[in-house]
This record gives C-alpha cells, sequence and structure tokens, in this order.
C-alpha cells in the first residue's frame, strides 16, 4: 500500500512538474460588430522560426476555445482564422506556465479586394463542412510521399495497411484535384505522389450519393482530396523498379503519370511472384496464410495488382492499364480506366477434421489438396459526373469485364470412425480425385444517379437512380472421383464425369425520391422503386461412356435447370422531424410487393407477397439509434424438389415449401472527436433476429455418408459489439506518437439440425488490439502492435464438446534513416494459436528486413536488399468450427528468399 501512495505521488509531482514547464491559453473568438460568437474558427499556434504547426482547435458553438501543453520561452504565432473574416495574428513568447486567458478576440470582415498578408500560411482552416490544410505549414524530410505528409497532419492517422481515418473516421476515397486515381483505394496515389508537389489537403464528408443528408452522421465516410500547386501547369513523375532474389522470386513495375492542366493521365505495368501488391509501402513482405496482409491489394473489381490469394499458396500475377481523367470547364468531368490482369497461383493444403455425432461417435478426416490456377481479365469502366449548377447533379458509371481461367485440382483423403473412451480406430473410407475445370465470364453494369435540389424550398429534393447488371457464365469440369469403401453399408465408386454449367443473370433497377419540407422541422419524402431479377442456371452432368471414352451418358438426377424471375415493387412514405437543432427522427413504412415464378426441370413454382416493413432512426449529433426490418428469398436451388446424388458420400434435397426470412435489425452507434486533445472515440452495438431463416437439415451416418435439405426455423439471434479509442501527440517539432486500443465482440446462435437431434450452437467471439507508433525527426519509425483474440463454441444439446481457439499476434515494425542515405527496416509478424492440433505448428515468426542506399539527385535512385522471413518459419495455419465439428487447415506459402530491388523515381515539373 505505502508503495503504492509513493507511485501515486510521484506520478503527481512529475504531472505538476511537466504542467509547470508548459503553458495554456484560452479566450473566446466573437464577431467585432454583432460580438455574436463565431463557431467552428480555426484557432491555431505555429512556431515563429519556419511557420510549422504546434496545435490547433476549432471554437465552440460559444466560440471558446483552449489549447493546453504550449512550449515556454520560444516564439510563437496565435493565428485565428474565420471564412470571410480577417485572420488575427499575434506573437507570444511565454517565460511561465500555467493559464493566459486572451478574453475576446474580435474578428472583422474581409473586404473583396483585400489579400491575405504574402508569405503567410494558415495551416488549417475551416470552410464550411471541409477542412482545409496548408501542406506548407507541415515540414517533410525531402523525396517523401503523400502518406508521410498525411502522417503529419492534426486527426489523420495512416494505418499500416495503407488506409486512413480522419477524426477516427474511415476515408473512403482519395482525390486528386477532385479527380479519382485508379478507382477508390488511396495507397497508389499517397504511396507513390510525391509530398512537394501537394499545396492544399481537404477533408469532407463522402457524401457524393447522398445530398440529403440521409445517411447517419456516425456512419459517414471522409474524402481526402489533394490539390496539386497551382504553379505546377505541366508534370511527368512517377517510378520504375526491378528486382531478383533466391527460390526463383522476382518483381518489377512502373508507374508513370502525366498532369497537363486539366488532362491526367496515369499507366501503370507490373509483375510478381511474391503473393503482394505493388506500389506500396509494404515492400518487405507479405505474410502468407488465411490473413495476410497482402489481402490489402488495389481491387475495386476493376484493378488487380495482386496479392488476394486468400488461404495460402504461391501466386503470380501480371497486369498493368490506363486511368485516364479530363475536365471540360468546371462543370463536366470524365474519367476512363482500362485494366489486364493475367494471375496464376499454385496451392497446397492439409486437413484436419473432427465431425462429433451421437452415442460417443466421432468421425477424423484428413485430407490433401493441391491446386493450379490461371485467370485471365480485362476491364473496362467510366465516369461521367456532370454539375450544371448548384442545385442539379448527375453520375453515371458503366463498367465491362470479361474473364477467363482454368483450374487443375487434385485431392486425397480418408475418413475414420472413433469411439469415446475406446482404443477403436476403424477407417470408413478414402477418396483420390482430380478435377480439371475451366470457366468464362462477361459483365456489364452500369450505375445512374441524378439529383436536383429545390432552389425555393430549403430542404427539398428530387432524385433518380438506376441500376443494370448483365452477367453471364459457363463452366466446364472434368471431374474424376475414387471412393473406397470398407463399410458394408456404403459401395465404393469410380466417377468419371463431365459437368457443364451455365448461368445467365440480369438484375435491373430503378428509383424515385421526393422530399418536401412542410415546415422548418418537419419534411415528408416518399420512395418509390422497382427491379427485376432474372437468373438462369443449367447444370449437365454427364458420365463417361466406358466403351467410347465420350461423356455423352446425361446423368438426370445429378443436373439441374432452374430459372427464378423476380418482380418487386415498392412505396415508402417517410418523415424526418428536427426536435432540435441536433436531434432529428426519421421513420418510414416500406410496402414491397413480390411476384416470383420459379421453374425447375420438371415443374413450376409460382409465389406472391406482401411486406409492410417499418424504418426507425434517431440521430441526436454524435449518437445514432436505428431500427428496421428486411425480406431475403430462399435461394432457387434450394426450393427444387428433386433430390441430387453428387456421390455415393454426398447428396441434397430441395425443398419447394420454404418461406422467406424475415430479419429484424437494430444498432446504436456514438462517435466523437476532441480536435484540441487529438481523441477519437467510436462505439457500435448491434443485434438481429431472423424469422423463417433458412438452415440445413443433415443427417451423417457411421461411415462418413451425407443427406441434407433445407428447413425454416425462427431465432439465429447475433450480437456485435466494437469500441475504439484513439489519441495522437502531434505538438512537438521533433516528435509525433499516436496509440490506439480496440475490442470487439460477437455472440451468435446457429440452429443445428444432425441426426435428428436439434439445437442451438452458441458462438462467442472476442478480442482486442492494442497499437502504438512513435516518430523522431522522420528517422526513426516505431510501430508496435499487438492483439489477441478468444473464440467459443458451445452446444446446449446431446454431450458435443465445447470447442474454443484463442490466437495472439504482434505486429511490430522498425524504420530508422542512418546519414549517408541508408535506411533500415525490420518487421515482425508473430501470430501463436495455442489449441491448433497436433501435427500443425501453433505458433509462427516471420522476420522480414532490409537495407536500402539511396543515390542521385534528390534522392530518386535506390538499391535495396531485402531478406523475407529471416527465421524460415512461415507457414499458414488456421482452425474453424462449423456443425458440431472443428477444422484445421494448414497451407504452402512464402518461404524464406532474398531479393535485390532498385527503384528510380522520376519528376519533371514546368511552369509554363
Amino acid at each position: 500500500m505505502k508503495k503504492l501512495i509513493l507511485l501515486m505521488l510521484l506520478t503527481t509531482s512529475v504531472s505538476i512538474c511537466l504542467a509547470q514547464n508548459r503553458v495554456t491559453i484560452k479566450g473566446k473568438i466573437v464577431d467585432s460588430v454583432e460580438k455574436t460568437p463565431l463557431e467552428f474558427a480555426t484557432v491555431a499556434v505555429l512556431n515563429v522560426s519556419d511557420s510549422s504547426l504546434i496545435s490547433y482547435t476549432l471554437t465552440k458553438k460559444t466560440g471558446e476555445f483552449e489549447l493546453h501543453n504550449l512550449p515556454l520561452q520560444r516564439e510563437i504565432k496565435l493565428l485565428v482564422s474565420f471564412v470571410s473574416y480577417k485572420s488575427y495574428r499575434k506573437i507570444f513568447n511565454f517565460k511561465e506556465g500555467g493559464t493566459n486567458d486572451l478574453g475576446d478576440i474580435a474578428l472583422s470582415t474581409k473586404m473583396m479586394d483585400e489579400v491575405t498578408i504574402k508569405g503567410e500560411r494558415i495551416p488549417v482552416m475551416m470552410n464550411k463542412d471541409t477542412i482545409e490544410f496548408n501542406a506548407e505549414a507541415f515540414k517533410t524530410r525531402p523525396n517523401a510521399v503523400v502518406e508521410e505528409l498525411l502522417k503529419k497532419l492534426p486527426g489523420v492517422q495512416v494505418n499500416k495497411d495503407g488506409s486512413i481515418t480522419v477524426n477516427g473516421k474511415t476515408v473512403s476515397k482519395l482525390l486528386i484535384d477532385g479527380k479519382e486515381f485508379f478507382g477508390n483505394d488511396p495507397k497508389v496515389a499517397t504511396r507513390n505522389l510525391d509530398a512537394e508537389v501537394v499545396a492544399q489537403i481537404q477533408v469532407y464528408d463522402d457524401r457524393q450519393n447522398d445530398p440529403d443528408h440521409l445517411v447517419s452522421e456516425t456512419k459517414v465516410p471522409k474524402i481526402i482530396n489533394i490539390k496539386l500547386k497551382k504553379a505546377i501547369k505541366r508534370s511527368i513523375f512517377g517510378k520504375v523498379f526491378a528486382g531478383g532474389g533466391t527460390r526463383d522470386r522476382y518483381e518489377t513495375g512502373g508507374l508513370f503519370n502525366m498532369f497537363r492542366d486539366t488532362l491526367q493521365l496515369s499507366v501503370i505495368g507490373l509483375s510478381n511472384n511474391l503473393n503482394r501488391t505493388a506500389f506500396s509501402n509494404e515492400e518487405l513482405y507479405s505474410q502468407g496464410g488465411f490473413n495476410r496482409s497482402g489481402g490489402d491489394a488495389l481491387y475495386n473489381g476493376s484493378v488487380n495488382t495482386g496479392g488476394r490469394n486468400w488461404g495460402g499458396g504461391i501466386e503470380k500475377i501480371t497486369s498493368g492499364g490506363f486511368n485516364l481523367n479530363t475536365d471540360y470547364g468546371k462543370k463536366l468531368k470524365m474519367n476512363l480506366l482500362y485494366f489486364i490482369t493475367e494471375r496464376s497461383s499454385v496451392g497446397e493444403t492439409s486437413n484436419f477434421g473432427q465431425q462429433f455425432l451421437k452415442n460417443d461417435t466421432t468421425l477424423l478426416s484428413s485430407s490433401r489438396y493441391s491446386s493450379r490456377d490461371k485467370n485471365y481479365s480485362h476491364s473496362v469502366s467510366g465516369l461521367v459526373e456532370w454539375n450544371p449548377d448548384t442545385l442539379r447533379s448527375l453520375r453515371y458509371t458503366p463498367k465491362f469485364t470479361l474473364n477467363s481461367g482454368n483450374s487443375v485440382y487434385d485431392s486425397f483423403g480418408s475418413t475414420d470412425l472413433t469411439v469415446r473412451d475406446t482404443s477403436m480406430r476403424e477407417r470408413a473410407n478414402e477418396s483420390r480425385g482430380n478435377n480439371v475445370n475451366s470457366t468464362n465470364s462477361k459483365s456489364f453494369s452500369q450505375d445512374f444517379y441524378f439529383n436536383k435540389r429545390s432552389r425555393t424550398n430549403k430542404g427539398g429534393s428530387f432524385t433518380i437512380s438506376h441500376n443494370l447488371q448483365i452477367n453471364p457464365s459457363n463452366d466446364r469440369g472434368y471431374n474424376n472421383n475414387d471412393v473406397i469403401s470398407y463399410l458394408p453399408t456404403t459401395p465404393s465408386e469410380s466417377q468419371r464425369q463431365l459437368a457443364v454449367n451455365n448461368r445467365n443473370g440480369i438484375a435491373a433497377s430503378i428509383n424515385l425520391s421526393y422530399r418536401y419540407p412542410i415546415t422548418k422541422k418537419l419534411t415528408v419524402d416518399i420512395v418509390t422503386w422497382g427491379n427485376y431479377n432474372r437468373n438462369k442456371e443449367q447444370l449437365l452432368n454427364f458420365k463417361r461412356n466406358d466403351s467410347t471414352e465420350r461423356y455423352d451418358i446425361l446423368l438426370p438426377l445429378q443436373s439441374s435447370d432452374l430459372t427464378r424471375k423476380q418482380w418487386n415493387e415498392g412505396v415508402k412514405p417517410g418523415i424526418t422531424y428536427q426536435l432540435t437543432k441536433k436531434i432529428s427522427i426519421i421513420a418510414g413504412l416500406n410496402h414491397q410487393w413480390q411476384q416470383i415464378e420459379n421453374n425447375f426441370s420438371y415443374s413450376k413454382l409460382n409465389q406472391r407477397y406482401f411486406f409492410l416493413l417499418p424504418t426507425f432512426r434517431i440521430e441526436a449529433g454524435s449518437f445514432s439509434l436505428s431500427y428496421d426490418k428486411g425480406i431475403e428469398q430462399p435461394w432457387i436451388s434450394a426450393l427444387q424438389p428433386v433430390t441430387i446424388v453428387y456421390s455415393p458420400l454426398y447428396s441434397y434435397t430441395g425443398n419447394p415449401d420454404l418461406k422467406p426470412t424475415t430479419n429484424t435489425n437494430a444498432s446504436l452507434s456514438y462517435w466523437a472527436y476532441n480536435n484540441e486533445k487529438q481523441i477519437s472515440f467510436n462505439a457500435y452495438l448491434s443485434y438481429s433476429m431472423a424469422k423463417n431463416t433458412t438452415v440445413s437439415k443433415q443427417t451423417i451416418k457411421s461411415d462418413g455418408a451425407q443427406t441434407s435439405t433445407m428447413v425454416n426455423r425462427d431465432g439465429r439471434p447475433n450480437i456485435n459489439g466494437y469500441l475504439s479509442v484513439g489519441k495522437q501527440f502531434k505538438k512537438t517539432k521533433d516528435w509525433q506518437a499516436g496509440v490506439s486500443t480496440s475490442a470487439y465482440a460477437y455472440y451468435g446462435q446457429n440452429l443445428n439440425l444432425l441426426n435428428d437431434v436439434e439445437g442451438w450452437q452458441k458462438n462467442l467471439t472476442m478480442g482486442i488490439s492494442e497499437n502504438f507508433n512513435v516518430n523522431w525527426k522522420d528517422k526513426v519509425e516505431l510501430n508496435v502492435g499487438a492483439g489477441f483474440r478468444e473464440a467459443d463454441t458451445r452446444y446446449d444439446y446431446d454431450d458435443f464438446k465445447k470447442v474454443y481457439t484463442r490466437n495472439f499476434n504482434l505486429n511490430n515494425s522498425l524504420l530508422v534513416r542512418f546519414p549517408k542515405k541508408i535506411i533500415w527496416e525490420t518487421k515482425q509478424d508473430y501470430n501463436y494459436s495455442s489449441q491448433i492440433t497436433d501435427g500443425f505448428r501453433k505458433g509462427v515468426n516471420v522476420v522480414s528486413s532490409s537495407l536500402a542506399l539511396q543515390m542521385l539527385a534528390k534522392d530518386r535512385g535506390e538499391i535495396k536488399l531485402t531478406v523475407y522471413d529471416v527465421f524460415d518459419q512461415n507457414i499458414s495455419v488456421y482452425r474453424y468450427t462449423g456443425t458440431n465439428s472443428v477444422y484445421d487447415t494448414q497451407n504452402n506459402t512464402l518461404k524464406r528468399y532474398f531479393m535485390l530491388t532498385y527503384t528510380y523515381k522520376f519528376n519533371k515539373l514546368s511552369t509554363k
């Protein structure tokens, strides 16, 4: 107890000493004439010596502000700015700590012909709903990229995977002078564009398709717009790189950008066999495995730069394309994007499963798989954005993709039968398979959006939106499977079959919305919509004719011809009532009609439905509470009234009596950010319940043979919770740091129907993660991350085993920029799962390191030696649970290699 008291006294003493060595200022910003407070005025403190930002905040509704922990014995400038007002500036040099009350600071309106003081840089400005950062107020090292500049901005957090948050909210897209840059992934721009070409960074809400602000404030992501320097009328910049290493590893690529007035052209090309994306700061590695970091690849359906082979394997990718942006005046913007990709992968998987049955019986299954895949794709997409005036906006986005591929899949597996508390272990069956498949698909989609706001009625608007998708595809697969049964109840069998699957999907929708303000507080709206879906799937299975060796014997019990046509119409009247300035109620009642025509191989099923689906939401500033209901129709394959026998070990029977599922959802979210203290807080809680949910009813025999069908049941409750807190320290010139903590929990119940036993499988997953980063003068960067996850599965019926998994992980990185232009970087990814079954490695420690030497003018050239997986430990292992079962899986991944890479950046700027 005495030691605790001494520790508390010591901590208090240190805090008091630190407080005495820093100063706090406070005051109130008012209009010079009306003396009314000015909300959201920017109050910034800068170093006089270099105009770099020390701290800033925004004024409250009362016009008051407060800035803490300002330095002593140093000249600092107080700069107060507000749109359409003259800036206030004053230089201070505080000698003693404490709080200094500056009283009222009056701002006068700016005259039209008044100009800003030459050379003065306002670091942060709040312009309506947009935060504007002056890039020159934030010092970066020579040859720094945009990502390094973003890390210095108050409220901006750049995560390890390149994703960005601003004031605790996710950034959905990053624009260059208001134009899209290779889709919506920000990393291509932030990790390749030089910070020296940036003039200003704007941050605002992503309400591109939400001009009426119907999306909750707590859920709206952010957009970052990088504005280039006006003096740069023409510029050509980019980079090229190439590298080779051991184990035949290689990488090569290039990025070329040409900006010319209103025209932007970017060309990208790459090839590597490293299981990772190109053009990122993650140059060292992408850990192989179930959740490898390579999964953050740039991919929005159009662009594929690799690293997406989930579940292990070695991937090779070669791709390239271009991105073209052009403006026609200030009202019309157009974009054209084309990409071509060739991707191949090789995978090796081992799996061990335990299926728990009645009478203390357990089925133990072991399997090995190998796969070889090759895919080709072409993608063309466009964008037309027209804003003829401040009241109307139009957006049209077409897209066409063409895909083809082939794969070879080999497998071997066995199933053993065991009985609890006995030494009995009996082989039930063995299986061996070889599958050769080819696929071809096309898709076309278009989105149209038009909005017109009322000129006379503030808050009134009319919106039209439309979507069209056409997706034809065909697959062809030769399946050779041999099943050897060791039990008399199941016969052995050899299958030599050809499966031909032709699919064609069409979906079209149109939505009309009209909003009209009745009073200042009450707005009524009506939404009407209609959509049409047509899905056709024809599956033909043929058996090989041993006499002719041709696949010409049709297997009707394993074939199907399904077509579904579905028409949906809806009308949803609603209201928005503004209780106070910050509290509003949004409610509506969705009237939905559905007509469904199901055509099976030998029968039809027509269905008609009408639903009333309420929606309700309360918005209260940082709080949001919502409630809604939705309908989910069962798949047509689950409705077909036939039994399909896939093999001696598996058959499936459809159920035409299935009813649609009604989902009830409720959620509560909270978001807050303190500008002055740079603290963000996010919390989210959701609950859902289903009526007539579709669940699988299974019968598994002791020899491993399975039959299944689908039935309706009520229930399936799910609860999700998430909480995160972040704090940044960006108020000192040499040091910057950030710390964040997040926790999550999930509880869900799945109904299991196995061997005539019905009961709930209850899943509880909880996790916590901690991240810390520090930067010293851009010479040393340290990132430390740790996480723990626990998942428990319990059964409330019979005596089935409880299954739990626990996982601990570390994600650390260290970067040091030495003199003589030498850069050393080391990264670690450590994962440990204690419950992995014997024969699978429980812990994986992947450490990678690189040493780089920069050369040429402005460090444009760089040669780097990389060692991936220094201790040669990388594997992919994970555990998951199923219906009264648990599975452990291990995949092949990249092993240790050495690589030497040379990178050259070029940048030609012209002011003419």
